[in-house]
């Protein structure tokens, strides 16, 4: 019976994520620059039918391994070249995630606890966004998750609690990082290193320091990247691996393309990022005597993962929000935690988490509220903004019905719900309730406000790109990077830097200024027009929410 009522609650699961994550996929354009980073990658290998090399215009591109394209080359060759398909496999990935937390659940604790993760993941704001993205870390997630879960089964305790310590597991968690590594690059070693190294440190006085299994795991982690990198050398004899170790380096010591912030940086996404498991993990802090090993074996290395991942990426100087994405698991694993203690444990419910969840929940969804209220009346606002180019981007024509506020309001109602219950002490009710609360917001808010957001901010030139597709021409960005111009145009190898056997770096000077062979359309930001407009070979076509055409058309058709 027991088995029957799994399996049921496995299609469940596997229903509710199809629902949550697969609709609407395309709704949006992709997002500069990781999305379409790497669905252009995935795009290029089609077009070039290299398989191993990843290149971005057609030049061997060293910061990322190929695993997550792969991935997003089967789904574009399924579905087109086109945002589903590039979006497509995570959220595969993000039912495969649920189903994952659940079965371990089950297997560390009870069915109750599976669905409280599960409920967990799928209503804390970025781990639930993250499965409708094309970015590579959902992936890469989840191949970290499994890593340190294989290593805590090498120090689960079985049955009769005779210590018998199965090396296989050692060997699993290996091949798990190696994937990791392959999917993003040498971190996905690191962390999982890190968080076992810390373990063991914590537990010295009762372990030995496991060194056989450390050099079998460090063994193992780069196979599959070296591999790949042996056959792309021998079939392409594309060198990317000092780049690619520069690049590493360069994230860890150095603000990578603007992307700097504060020590607290990610402090702050997760807190905001995660909530409401945020806030409910808190009350997981402290041992619980009531856990049987296992569970206190899991639930220590999910605290650590959670401290090194904290630690690591505030050291990084490159700060971008997806960088402590590897502690979602064990943030909504914490969070699952302390319900599941709340609810069928001794763990007592606390009026300061109360608190917290009023002060976050209401100041998140006031500020929502206002933000789109601000959006629908941005007019108003415009003459207060001096940016030239920010002011030509809030110019922009977008259609508001003007009561999409009513989302944050529906947001504020619920967290008003939860509370409600709360203080009843109807915990179960409360919990469902702000969980279910943040899933449906990213319901309401992805297929209603993000398009319109996407209107102010990057609409305008891929517009103007997607015209110009097939077109037998150049199309380029002046002043800015983006990989807009390669995606949605469908750029063909003839028009590019690689092709004319030019420099990568000199392709904007040939462009604007060699002898070129068809047209050229340039995209600039109207605060940078004057200087490109001093370069006689451009002419003005027109301007458009902050972003200026030009064109080339003084040419050589050879």
């Amino acid at each position: 019976m027991k088995e029957i009522e799994s399996f049921k609650y496995y299609l469940l699961i596997i229903f509710v994520g199809l629902i949550l994550f697969v609709p609407l996929l395309g709704n949006v354009h992709l997002f500069d620059w990781d999305e379409i980073n790497f669905a252009e990658a995935a795009r290029e290998m089609i077009e070039t039918k290299d398989y191993l090399t990843v290149r971005i215009d057609y030049e061997p591109f060293h910061e990322k391994p190929p695993l997550f394209i792969w991935l997003q080359v089967v789904s574009m060759k399924t579905f087109g070249v086109n945002e589903f398909a590039a979006r497509f496999p995570n959220a595969i990935i993000g039912v495969i995630t649920l189903l994952l937390i659940f079965n371990i659940g089950i297997k560390i604790f009870n069915q109750k606890f599976g669905m409280l993760w599960v409920l967990a993941y799928i209503g804390s704001f970025l781990p639930h966004f993250y499965f409708r993205s094309g970015i590579i870390d959902p992936l890469f997630n989840l191949f970290i998750f499994l890593s340190l879960y294989f290593i805590a089964k090498y120090y689960f305790i079985p049955v009769g609690y005779i210590i018998e310590r199965k090396v296989k597991y050692i060997f699993f968690s290996g091949i798990c990082v190696s994937l990791a590594v392959l999917t993003k690059g040498p971190v996905g070693w690191l962390i999982p290193f890190l968080t076992w190294i810390v373990y063991w440190f914590i537990n010295r006085k009762t372990e030995k320091f496991p060194i056989r299994e450390l050099v079998l795991f460090s063994l193992i982690s780069p196979v599959l990247f070296t591999v790949w990198y042996a056959i792309m050398m021998t079939s392409s004899g594309h060198g990317t691996f000092q780049d690619f170790v520069n690049y590493q380096f360069r994230l860890m010591t150095k603000e990578d393309a603007g992307h700097g912030g504060p020590f607290y940086y990610h402090f702050v996404v997760l807190l905001i990022g995660c909530f409401p498991s945020s806030v409910i993990m808190l009350r997981a802090i402290l041992r619980n005597p009531s856990d049987n090993p296992n569970q206190r074996i899991l639930k220590d290395i999910m605290l650590i993962l959670c401290v090194v991942v904290l630690i690591v990426f505030s050291i990084v100087q490159t700060k971008i929000i997806h960088y402590s994405s590897i502690a979602y698991f064990p943030i909504t694993f914490l969070a699952a935690y302390s319900m599941f203690g709340i609810l069928y444990g001794n763990v007592k419910w606390k009026v300061s988490t109360s608190w917290l969840i009023a002060v976050l929940g209401l100041l998140f969804g006031i500020l929502l509220t206002c933000f789109i209220w601000i959006l629908i009346n941005i007019k108003t606002f415009l003459p207060l903004i001096k940016d030239k180019f920010t002011y030509g981007l809030l110019s922009a024509d977008v259609n508001w019905l003007g009561i999409e506020y009513f989302i944050g309001i529906i947001y504020i109602a619920g967290v008003l719900i939860s509370l409600y219950f709360f203080s009843k002490n109807e915990l179960l009710k409360g919990f469902l309730t702000i969980f279910t609360n943040g899933a449906i917001l990213l319901i309401l808010f992805l297929p209603i406000i993000a398009p319109k957001i996407e209107k102010y901010t990057q609409s305008t030139p891929i517009e103007f790109y997607l015209k110009l597709k097939g077109q037998d021409c150049y199309v380029h960005s002046l002043g800015f990077k983006s990989y807009s111009p390669y995606f949605y145009t469908l750029k063909p190898y003839s028009q590019s830097a690689a092709s004319k056997g030019i420099p990568h770096n000199e392709y904007e000077s040939w462009l604007l200024n060699g002898t070129i062979d068809k047209p050229a359309y340039c995209v600039c930001k109207n605060k940078d027009l004057d200087k490109y407009l001093k370069n006689k070979n451009l002419k003005f076509l027109f301007s458009k929410n902050g972003y200026v055409f030009l064109k080339r058309d003084n040419f050589n058709p050879f």
